[in-house]
């Protein structure tokens, strides 16, 4: 009963992302129950592969958050959601960047021009900046974007890694002479995007090479996130 709901989002105020119930309490986007699972879910380990972290895994609730980072313009989800990560407090990421060669270079996965216009911003290099807050470095673009690529939602891992081929350039001339290189992006999931940054790098390159992103979605899982993003969407619109 759609009127029931408007009543209550009169009485109670804004509606919490994870949830959708409307409370006088949200923090500032989730109820507190949402919360309390989203600091659940934050104490969870997350490591997709050698030299590569991620600070929550693919949750129904993590993903309407990354959600509305990309699509609704709430672009100040990504320092939320990197203050909230127990991994970025005290916990595996911390430890481990504690003992990378510094400074350490925080490099977004770039936008292509087009993306960028519609959305706004790269929600990747909100999410690098929230990181060099939290740890310490600086945000570097030192990659540019080539060539505009379709959505890897639903590609296999040998069409993503084809789609991305060759998608990144290195505008760097010189590089440092200390120092680690974290390329940040927003999902994890096969690996093809920031294997193409890495590649872009070249294998010349004198710097360590990380990776860091928001959230690790299992391959396997990837085509039913992709359904849960379009009814998402749908609801929006």
């Amino acid at each position: 009963m759609r009127w029931i709901e408007n009543v209550e989002r009169f009485v109670f105020g804004a509606e919490c992302l994870g949830c959708g119930s409307p409370s006088g309490a949200l923090d500032p986007w989730l109820c507190p129950e949402c919360v309390k699972e989203l600091e659940r879910e934050s104490t969870i380990d997350v490591a997709p592969g050698p030299d590569t972290y991620s600070l929550y895994p693919m949750r129904p609730l993590t993903r309407r958050l990354v959600h509305a980072l990309k699509y609704r313009g709430i672009s100040g989800m990504a320092t939320y959601l990197v203050k909230h990560s127990a991994s970025v407090r005290c916990g595996l990421l911390r430890e481990e960047m504690s003992m990378f060669p510094k400074p350490l270079y925080f490099v977004p996965v770039p936008l292509h021009r087009a993306r960028y216009r519609e959305r706004g911003y790269n929600q990747a290099e909100k999410i690098a900046a929230a990181l060099s807050l939290a740890l310490g470095g600086k945000v570097c673009r030192w990659l540019k974007r080539k060539t505009f690529v379709v959505s890897q939602t639903k590609l296999s891992k040998e069409e993503r890694e084809r789609n991305v081929a060759f998608a990144f350039g290195c505008v760097l001339k010189k590089p440092p002479l200390s120092g680690t290189v974290v390329v940040v992006d927003d999902v994890f999931t096969t690996g093809a995007t920031t294997s193409a940054c890495l590649a872009a790098f070249g294998r010349d390159f004198p710097l360590p090479v990380k990776v860091c992103t928001l959230l690790y979605d299992e391959p396997a899982s990837a085509v039913a996130d992709f359904v849960a993003d379009n009814q998402m969407e749908w609801k929006i619109n």
